[in-house]
Formats: structure tokens, C-alpha cells, sequence
């Protein structure tokens, strides 16, 4: 145990206090240690069915700690590990991958019981129901995708670095697709001999899709088709989850009424990803139209 919390909220944390040492062996003294006892105890007593005084009820909690312990290490630690790695590789916004998480598992509770005393087994407790490995993965992975939408999320998006070469009359056009794409000019060098400018920028891989038919429509032909390299990866620091709740913010962006407080996604790129990967896997959207009393409509054209 790391700490403990107690009924009104405040938390003690043992800190490790040395004394000087004497004929005796060190001793050390810990911070809220009345606290972790008792804690303890009252743990003890549900566990073994003991009161915490009987000098019984600490040695049969001490053989069901390590009984407990074993079935973590034998039974559930290659489940727990296989959840994590689920849990990781599809994540609850678009079932894609996650990066840079850390999950802390901070205790895991384990019933057993005593065996019969006519068991030849010589492990005297045993797990109260049997655990499979199935239980153990699917708990954890719902568990760590639930903690992952407690806190802010955020998007990873791929970017690309695109080479061009473009005229002074298609610069104007070139901007403004590229700004409209969320694109961003790296460098801008001539090339000696002629009037070309060769441009360097980067762009995110989602707004790539139909860009070279897009520049060569809207300069006419003064830009020519880029070369895109995969570039690097950069988080989209744009909240999906942000909901327009002011009068003035839910007339810019408008709302949801059918689905309730969901954002409607404009100017939120980051929603507006999610809703195309998800709709794209065959996800459930929360944009999608909702039909009401469809046993209501008529598809037939009346005959007149």
C-alpha cells in the first residue's frame, strides 16, 4: 500500500524516518501507520472472517495474502498484460492506437477460500470462483478504455512534407489551398535560371486526399503536382469533446437536439476526424441521423 485514505479524505503517505544506529538493529518509524493498520485489519476481518485481535486471524491472513499472491503471478498477470495490449492497440475514439500512456494498476482483490481439509492439495486457500483468462483480459481493457475517457484526450495525426514548384501567378492560389488544408510553408526558394519558385510544406495526411487536382484547378496549371514524404507525427490540440454551451457559441456552431449535448463539429477538426473514422469501420456515430416514428413514413408515391 502507497497510501491510504481515510473517512475525511485526507491521505497518509509512510515516510521512512532513520534512526541512528546502536547496538540494537535500525528501526524505522512510518507516518499514519495507526491508519494503515487499521485499514488493514477491517480488510483482515471481511477476508478470513476473524476479529483483527485473534493472533489466528494474522497467520491465516498472511497464508491467504500469499495464496492471493499466486494466483496473481500464475493465473492473471499474462491476462491483465494481453488486456493492457488490447486496450492499447484500439482505443475508445476511433480504435486506433494509443501513445504515451501509462496505466497503473493499483491493487487487484482476489476472494479465496479455505480448501476442504480431506484435499490432498497442499495449498490451503484456493480462488473462491474459478478465474479464466477471458474475465481477467476483457475487464481490464474495459476498464483502462473507461479510464482513458476520464481524462483529456487528444488526437495523433500524421503530417506530410510536400515539394512543388510554382510560378508568381500561381502563389496566391497555392496559399490558399494550403492554408485551407491546414498546411503550413516551410521554405520558399527560387531556382536560378528561371521564374520558378520551389515551395517546401508540410500537411496533414487527412487533408492530402485530392490535393494536386485541387492545385492544378485552382492556379491553371502554375503549380505543379507535389511530391508528399511522410514527414512526422503531431498532436492535434483540439478537444473532441468540447460542447458549445453559451447562446452566442451554440449560434456560431449550432446544436444537436435529437442526440442531445453533442457538438455539431464545426471549426473542430478533431470531431470531425473521429466521425469519419468511425463512420468509415462502421462505428456508431453520434451524428448519424436518427429517424423518429419510421413506421410513420411513406416511401410510396401515391397514385394520383
Amino acid at each position: 500500500a502507497k497510501a491510504v485514505q481515510s473517512s475525511n479524505g485526507e491521505i497518509y503517505i509512510p515516510r521512512k524516518e532513520e534512526r541512528p544506529k546502536g547496538d540494537e538493529e535500525e528501526a524505522t518509524i512510518f507516518e499514519g501507520m495507526d491508519e494503515y493498520n487499521s485499514t488493514q485489519k477491517y480488510i483482515r476481518k471481511g477476508l478470513v472472517g476473524s476479529t483483527p485481535e485473534d493472533s489466528t486471524a494474522v497467520v491465516n491472513s498472511s497464508a491467504a495474502d500469499l495464496a492471493a499472491l499466486d494466483i496473481w503471478k500464475q493465473d492473471m498477470r499474462g491476462s491483465a498484460l494481453a488486456g493492457f495490449q488490447l486496450a492499447m492497440r484500439a482505443g475508445p475514439l476511433c480504435e486506433e492506437p494509443v501513445r504515451r500512456v501509462a496505466v497503473i494498476l493499483e491493487s487487484v482483490e482476489i476472494a479465496v477460500t479455505k480448501r476442504p481439509s480431506e484435499s490432498d492439495n497442499p495449498k490451503q486457500y484456493r480462488a473462491a470462483k474459478d478465474i479464466t483468462g477471458g474475465i481477467v483480459v476483457a475487464a481490464l481493457r474495459s476498464g483502462i478504455r473507461c479510464a482513458l475517457l476520464t481524462r483529456p484526450a487528444r488526437l495523433v495525426e500524421g503530417h506530410l512534407r510536400l515539394t512543388l514548384h510554382s510560378s508568381l501567378a500561381g502563389l496566391g492560389s497555392l496559399h490558399a489551398v494550403l492554408s485551407k488544408r491546414r498546411g503550413k510553408v516551410v521554405t520558399d526558394t527560387m531556382v536560378d535560371g528561371t521564374d520558378l519558385i520551389r515551395i517546401t510544406a508540410t500537411i496533414p495526411q487527412a487533408e492530402s486526399f485530392g490535393l494536386a487536382p485541387e492545385l492544378l484547378k485552382k492556379s491553371s496549371g502554375e503549380v505543379t503536382a507535389p511530391e508528399l514524404v511522410f514527414s512526422r507525427w503531431e498532436v492535434l490540440d483540439e478537444d473532441p469533446f468540447w460542447i458549445p454551451t453559451t447562446e452566442e457559441e451554440r449560434e456560431d456552431y449550432g446544436e444537436i437536439l435529437m442526440n442531445g449535448d453533442l457538438s455539431t463539429g464545426l471549426d473542430n477538426n478533431a470531431l470531425k476526424y473521429i466521425r469519419m473514422v468511425r463512420s468509415r469501420k462502421g462505428l456508431m456515430v453520434d451524428s448519424s441521423k436518427i429517424v423518429v416514428a419510421a413506421e410513420k413514413q411513406r416511401t410510396l408515391s401515391r397514385k394520383k
